[in-house]
């Protein structure tokens, strides 16, 4: 007998409506806008977002089997001080971390010594606790140490879990040399990971960073097609050197960045485990899923202001985490200044730690499945990503590619578009090029930047490298001459933001003004008399901007300029872009500031002009 089910469908509750009759809604809104200019993003990563993802217009494929349960919480450490890291490895293992991460000492680099290894872990249960070393290009010596301690303590090989962080492409991609040929660094790796598969299924030996395609200005197809390129890379490699496939795959790991764009975000971990099972199939192997690892990118990362770090680190971290991370590793928000203080550390670990347990964002596994938007930018993601590794692999891999400098290069032209949306805010930096606070307390509490204390070894093999950038590194760099300006002189450069009509005529371009002069450090002091001239001279500033409505442009403009200039103002500029902008220019107006205009390269002048 078959028992009959009620289904109960949630949008039987609500009146049908169409496509059509949604665009007819919207185009009602938009009042003649265009549909495809106000409703559509276009990405960097070649994608075309929609306002609405629907059954008619979405693309969902099967997704491969992936993490169940919570993410490992890993905590990072690269302070020289071995007792103190070790004190702090050990804080952060009693209060909610699972996993460490250890940047070791290496090719001139700050780090943990080598011979420190074991200080640093002193107290540290390593077949419960995984460990991910960051070895760079001293890898060999990290491995066999690190394998001595774990004979040493007596533990199973197959008890200890995490990764020695082989990553030789990684190390000349990052630093551009090499101190052996690269082809040879990976053999070096595979033979090392010859050892450790025979005692499955613990440590992994090689780590794909794909992280430093991200934080070079690459986009998600960029860093999952070299993930892909890479991993196969070091698949060959250990083949080679006897091990058999359906051991290989076990000794990788990959490292992919995540950051506050939660949906580009959650879709590129989706993406890389499906790419890599993709990848698998093609091998004859099926049962080992991927082992990804997410880290917050430093690229969105700010020196000022870095209290709103936590805001990133925790839409960063709730991305990898939803999109389907092994585990994630949130940088402190004082990562930037130097080394993170204890406060920093809590927090970042505490970020985690809510995530999982008062937001329950673990319980779910793969929670965007089944969700159109998620489902289809992770399909075209995976699309885009594939395409960049048949380049990659067209170039001969990644061996090859890197080499060659070809990723470089595609990842600086990327990262020069991404400048100019940066300049121009389309895209905003909260904190830096929008909100920023010029008077804002300094940070306490962090140590100083560690100094790399060994030299490094002579390069054999050297390559273009990727290259670092950060969404906020053009506009901090003018707040740090604006803070050497304050240091010397002891007051900041400064505009004189001169109005015109009424306070509702002019309050709008004065707010405009004052966030985009702040943005590059420049106070900007209001105001206060009707009367220009007499305002100007009192305020001790040698620059005026003159703020109000184009209509008062167009009656008092030249006049007001004249009045500024006749006061003393080296130069005046114009918050707008008004109909008689040549004509102003002609009678002395140096610069306009508007909506879309470049404020890096206008700010840059001003400083020129203060030098001058």
């Amino acid at each position: 007998m078959v028992q009959k089910t009620d289904t109960f469908m949630l949008g039987d509750a609500f009146k049908k409506v169409d496509r059509a009759a949604w665009r007819a809604m919207v185009d009602g809104v938009l009042k003649g806008k265009p549909y495809d200019k106000v409703m559509l993003a276009e990405t960097l990563e070649g994608l075309t977002l929609q306002p609405l993802y629907a059954a008619d217009n979405a693309s969902v494929e099967p997704q491969p089997a992936g993490r169940t349960g919570a993410w490992g919480i890993d905590t990072p450490h690269w302070n020289p001080d071995v007792a103190a890291t070790n004190a702090a490895i050990l804080e952060d293992l009693e209060r909610g971390a699972t996993g460490i991460v250890l940047k070791l000492a290496a090719g001139g680099t700050p780090g943990i010594a080598i011979e420190h290894l074991g200080e640093a872990l002193k107290g540290v249960y390593l077949d419960l606790a995984p460990v991910t070393l960051l070895p760079g290009e001293d890898f060999a010596l990290a491995s066999e140490a690190f394998l001595g301690l774990v004979a040493a303590r007596g533990h199973a090989a197959s008890s200890v879990t995490g990764t020695l962080g082989i990553d030789p492409l990684g190390v000349l991609a990052q630093t551009g040399r090499l101190p052996q040929k690269l082809e040879a660094a990976i053999a070096d790796g595979a033979a090392i990971a010859a050892r450790v598969a025979e005692a499955p299924p613990g440590l992994r030996a090689f780590m794909v960073d794909a992280g430093i395609v991200q934080t070079a200005g690459g986009t998600a197809p960029m860093e999952l097609g070299y993930m892909l390129s890479a991993g196969l890379a070091y698949l060959r490699a250990m083949e080679a050197a006897g091990v058999p496939l359906s051991k290989a795959v076990t000794q990788l790991s990959f490292v992919l960045a995540t950051d506050p764009d939660m949906m580009m975000s959650v879709a590129k971990f989706r993406a890389a485990r499906r790419l890599w099972a993709r990848v698998q199939d093609a091998m004859d192997v099926t049962d080992t899923p991927a082992k990804l690892t997410g880290v917050l990118s430093l690229r969105s990362m700010t020196i000022k202001d870095p209290w709103v770090n936590i805001l990133r680190a925790t839409a960063a971290g709730f991305a990898a985490g939803i999109g389907g991370a092994d585990s994630v590793c949130l940088m402190p928000h004082d990562t930037m200044l130097g080394l993170p203080s204890a406060f920093s550390r809590r927090i970042a670990r505490n970020v985690q730690v809510i995530l999982q347990e008062e937001s329950n964002a673990a319980v779910v596994n793969d929670p965007a499945a089944g969700a159109w938007s998620f489902e289809t930018i992770t399909a075209e993601l995976a699309r885009e990503a594939w395409d960049y590794f048949q380049k990659i692999e067209a170039a001969g891999g990644a061996v090859a590619a890197v080499r060659a400098g070809l990723i470089a290069e595609d990842c600086a032209a990327v990262w020069q578009s991404r400048r100019a949306k940066l300049a121009t805010r389309k895209e905003p930096v909260t904190g830096v090029s929008e909100f920023p606070n010029i008077d804002e307390k300094p940070l306490e509490g962090f140590g100083a930047i560690p100094v790399g204390a060994q030299p490094a070894r002579h390069a054999v093999e050297v390559a273009r490298s990727f290259g670092f950038h950060r969404y906020a590194e053009d506009y901090e760099r003018l707040r740090l001459l604006s803070d050497a300006m304050l240091d010397e002189t002891g007051a900041r450069p400064a505009v004189y933001l001169a109005t015109l009509g009424s306070v509702a005529e002019h309050t709008g371009r004065v707010t405009f003004a004052k966030n985009f002069f702040e943005a590059g450090g420049v106070a900007a002091h209001v105001a206060e008399s009707d009367d220009l001239a007499a305002g100007f001279r009192q305020s001790g500033a040698t620059v005026a901007v003159l703020c109000g409505s184009d209509a008062r442009y167009e009656e008092e403009g030249l006049a007001a300029v004249q009045a500024l200039k006749d006061a003393g103002a080296v130069r005046v500029i114009i918050a707008g872009r008004p109909a008689n902008a040549d004509n102003l220019a002609a009678h002395g107006v140096s610069d306009f500031i508007f909506m879309g205009s470049d404020v890096i390269a206008s700010l840059s002048r001003f400083y020129e002009g203060e030098a001058a």
